[in-house]
Formats: structure tokens, C-alpha cells, sequence
């Protein structure tokens, strides 16, 4: 308003050079009146992520079954902001977070992991295909996997086991989007014996 209100006083005043001087006086007392025109999108205020899987015992499957995991290690949400605008249009600041994180499967080893559902809804297809940007590793438990390199270079290569023994997937950089910004509630396509299994297995297991 007071771009319009000096811009005309000044062209009355000094014509076009008056004009466009106190439009540009204006300008200055709307900024400081009502700022720059600077939207910013939503934005959370608390970035930890917390659980309650400490001490939950881990199951082990046999078949084929679908199965929710066991969240074992997270980041905190990472914050990422874009910035657009142009010319006579205010700049819009909007937010996206994602996270990595560790879930646990099974506590004996298993073949595969097919289909991933978050919040009821496909994450991962069977052609191992992510819906939504993020990369997945899958463990399957065997005596000879290593540690997860993104793990190991947030908590420091001896603060990270290989956890062999136990079939667990790492989610690096998840987009969070698609889920209000949280963890979603995650269940597993577990293929644990992909050439059957026998009652004399699961015993085994057992002694």
C-alpha cells in the first residue's frame, strides 16, 4: 500500500523521476510494515525420532510370512528446505525430512524379503522397486555379513556390530513425504525358507 501511496505523491511532486523514487520509499515501508513476502511452508520443531523396541524380543520365521519388524537403530529426521519465487512473486520456503533407520526381521537367518507395506500401502514392490526416493539394504543374517556402512559412519565402525545371526533391512535417506513427516507403521514380506521347511528344522532351531 504505501508503494502506491509515495509512488503517486512523488509523480505528483517530481513527475517520473519523483514517481519512482517514493515507490522505492514505499517499498521500504511495507517491507518494514508487513515484511518481505517471504512464505514459509510447514515445519517441524522436533527432529528425534523415538521408539520402544529396546528389550522386545525379535521372532524367528519360517515359510513365508508377513511380519511387522523391529525398529533397531535410527538418525533423527533430516531437514532439507527449497526456496522458489520470482519476479513480483514472494519466495516460498517449503520443507521435506527423511530418515535412515535399521529394523530387525528375524533372529535366525533368512532367503529374501519380498513386498514392504507402509501405513497399509506398498513401499516396495516385488521387483525390489521402492515407491517412494530412498535406498534399502537387506541382511539376511548369514555368519559372514558385515556391518551397514551408514551405521557404522554415524555411530563409528566399533560401535557397530554386524548382527550376523540376524536378518535385518537399513533404510538410508527414506523420504518421509508420503507419511506426514514420521516413521511409518512398516510390515515385511519375510521369505525365510525359500525350499521349505520341516517340523526337524524348526527343532533344530530350538536345542
Amino acid at each position: 500500500m504505501a508503494t502506491l501511496v509515495f509512488g503517486a505523491i512523488g509523480t505528483a511532486l517530481g513527475g517520473p523521476l519523483g514517481g519512482a523514487l517514493g515507490a522505492l520509499l514505499g517499498q521500504q515501508v511495507d517491507n518494514a510494515i508487513i515484511g518481505n513476502g517471504h512464505v514459509r511452508g510447514p515445519r517441524l520443531r522436533e527432529l528425534e525420532v523415538t521408539t520402544s523396541s529396546y528389550g522386545s524380543a525379535i521372532a524367528r520365521h519360517y515359510g513365508r510370512m508377513r511380519v511387522p519388524g523391529t525398529i533397531i537403530w535410527s538418525t533423527d529426521l533430516e531437514e532439507a528446505s527449497e526456496t522458489s519465487g520470482g519476479k513480483n512473486r514472494p519466495d516460498v520456503t517449503t520443507y521435506s525430512y527423511s530418515v535412515s533407520f535399521a529394523v530387525a526381521l528375524a533372529s535366525r537367518p533368512i532367503a529374501s524379503v519380498g513386498r514392504i507395506w507402509a501405513d497399509g500401502r506398498l513401499l516396495r514392490g516385488e521387483a525390489g522397486d521402492l515407491k517412494v526416493p530412498g535406498t534399502m539394504r537387506i541382511y539376511t543374517g548369514q555368519s559372514d555379513q558385515l556391518p551397514d556402512p551408514v551405521i557404522a559412519a554415524k555411530e563409528g565402525a566399533e560401535n557397530c556390530p554386524a548382527h550376523r545371526g540376524l536378518a535385518y533391512v537399513v533404510f538410508e535417506d527414506l523420504d518421509l513425504s508420503e507419511f506426514y513427516n514420521r516413521l511409518p507403521a512398516l510390515t515385511f514380506e519375510v521369505i525365510a525358507d525359500d525350499a521349505g521347511f520341516s517340523l526337524a528344522d524348526i527343532v533344530g532351531d530350538m536345542l
